[in-house]
């Protein structure tokens, strides 16, 4: 009984581990089938290998931006795009200018979306008279009311006028073209006039009024000179939009004379604070009667507080130290920078926007024969006014002398400098420099200095308006010790602005600091 045993439990033993090892094989064998991988080589990042795999990603992205949708021919080279629905069916076309080999002019081009492939279908090229991107701007507005977006574009061209075209797309046989219903061109401003429009026009219930393009131009009639005063009169047009003939139609016109616009300029003088006449006074005046032969000059310095007379060869200072506005003018009291117990008191009336007449008289309250030769009529130097009758500035000339300084300009970390000689300029960075001319003007009442780079690329903006600095001085008055803010004529700020031909706008870019360069601490 006992041998037969044996044999049977060994053989039961025997099949115990055969299952066993039987159902291990089928699980090792199933999760090597799910966990199966194929080798990779890995090879050590470098620093190296980092910087440019961060370039690349780098040049991705800015490859993107200057992407577009639509097709360039052979020739053409993007330079901005611009979403809108031009068409009105809702979807999202697109607007880009280019820059074609065979042309100096920039160029737009619409293309509108086909809803069913997803391709972009080009219209008629428009021609513009811009050559410089800084100097255009495009973009779209529903001017009309119709719930139609128009597009519009807008700058200086290179003979200074300013120019606005707004077009419609339409659609004729099955196709698109681009209308132009309002085109305006002239040597002063044009805007759109914008009013707010109804409730019932944001929900697209109802139409909505149509915006007014205002046009501002000096009046010169044929064989007028710049300098003539036919010349400083102004023509104010204000165009509407006419449903019935889809276009922009004259509406009404304005003849501004000099006179009047003198009579505006004056009102805007006298508004009731010392800071606006004190800034009119600001500048060098002239007396327009002098009885023994020598010009008796003013200089009114109203930031530095200070008047200066000047006769011949002699000048005589005085500290600007307290003003009283009175119904047509301005008293002022001033102390002689010399002789301090000195006092001048100035009796100023308005005459006209260039004209002053002046009244002096000493503290002694004495009759000098001396002071009534001061007495009299003055004229400003130059004429500051939207329309300038071309004589000189004292502040431009200013900027211009300062400009050429030897030493040259450079910003507070050294990492870029200015040089300026004779009409032309140099720009020194890091990683740049770019060589041209360079020209000042008077836009309005702000100094801006246009850069014309040698080269087609420039890191430059076209137009910079420029601010001297300021900087605390400390002086004795009157036994005190006092400080005061004054113009540091050291220290130049470059500020990126766009331009009309009456007046300028801040605008994307990078603005300079610039000081005259300096060896150890003293000034060059």
């Amino acid at each position: 009984m006992k041998a037969r045993t044996i044999p049977l439990l060994f053989l039961f033993v025997i099949l115990i581990l055969g299952a066993a090892f039987f159902l291990s094989q089928k699980l090792i064998g199933g999760n090597s089938e799910r966990q199966f991988t194929r080798a990779k080589i890995v090879s050590p990042k470098t620093a190296s290998s980092e910087s440019d795999e961060s370039e690349h990603v780098s040049s991705g992205i800015e490859a993107e931006k200057y992407e577009t949708f639509v097709p360039l021919l052979s020739g053409e080279t993007l330079l901005s795009t611009l979403t809108i629905d031009i068409n009105n069916d809702g979807y999202d076309d697109e607007v880009i200018v280019i820059r074609r080999a065979d042309a100096q002019t920039i160029f737009i081009v619409p293309a509108v979306l086909n809803p069913d492939t997803g391709n972009y279908t080009r219209l008629e090229l428009i021609s513009t008279p811009f050559t410089r991107m800084r100097t255009f701007s495009y973009t779209g507005m529903d001017v009309t009311g119709e719930h139609k977006n128009a597009l519009i574009y807008q700058g200086v061209d290179n003979d200074g006028n300013y120019v606005m075209e707004i077009l419609h797309c339409v659609s004729e046989g099955g196709s698109h073209k681009m209308v132009s219903i309002g085109k305006f061109s002239c040597d002063g401003t044009v805007f759109i006039q914008q009013v707010e429009r109804s409730e019932s026009y944001e929900l697209s219930l109802s139409k909505g009024e149509s915006f007014s393009v205002w046009v501002y131009k000096s009046d010169r009639a044929e064989g007028d000179t710049e300098t003539s005063a036919a010349a400083l009169n102004q023509i104010q047009q204000e165009y509407r939009w006419n449903p019935s003939l889809q276009h922009y139609t004259l509406a009404q016109e304005i003849k501004v004379t000099a006179g009047r616009l003198a009579a505006k300029e004056l009102s805007r003088i006298q508004d009731g604070t010392v800071e606006t006449f004190g800034a009119f006074l600001s500048g060098l005046w002239y007396k327009t009667s002098n009885t023994d032969g020598n010009i008796r000059y003013l200089f009114f310095d109203y930031d530095n507080n200070e008047i200066i007379q000047l006769v011949s060869d002699v000048q005589e200072v005085y500290e600007w130290e307290d003003s009283k506005l009175r119904h047509n003018g301005i008293y002022l009291t001033a102390v002689n920078a010399d002789i301090m117990s000195l006092t001048r008191r100035f009796d100023i009336s308005l005459v006209n926007i260039d004209e002053i007449k002046v009244s002096l008289r000493d503290s002694v309250n004495l009759l000098i024969k001396e002071n009534t030769m001061w007495d009299g009529e003055y004229k400003k130097m130059s004429l500051q006014s939207t329309f300038d009758s071309g004589t000189k500035d004292l502040m431009l000339e200013r900027y211009a002398k300062q400009l050429l300084e030897p030493a040259g300009w450079t910003s507070s970390d050294s990492s870029v400098s200015f040089n300026f000689e004779g009409r032309r300029y140099s720009f020194v960075s890091a990683d740049f420099q770019d060589y041209g001319v360079y020209s000042l003007q008077k836009i309005g009442e702000s100094y801006v200095i246009q850069f014309c780079p040698d080269s087609e690329t420039s890191k430059l903006n076209e137009y910079y308006e420029l601010f001297f600095g300021t900087k605390i001085v400390t002086e004795t008055v009157r036994g005190r010790t006092v400080e005061k803010s004054v113009t540091d004529y050291n220290v130049i700020m470059f500020t990126p602005v766009v331009i009309t031909p009456t007046e300028c706008f801040s605008t994307e870019g990078k603005s300079y600091t610039m000081s005259v360069k300096v060896l150890g601490n003293d000034i060059l």
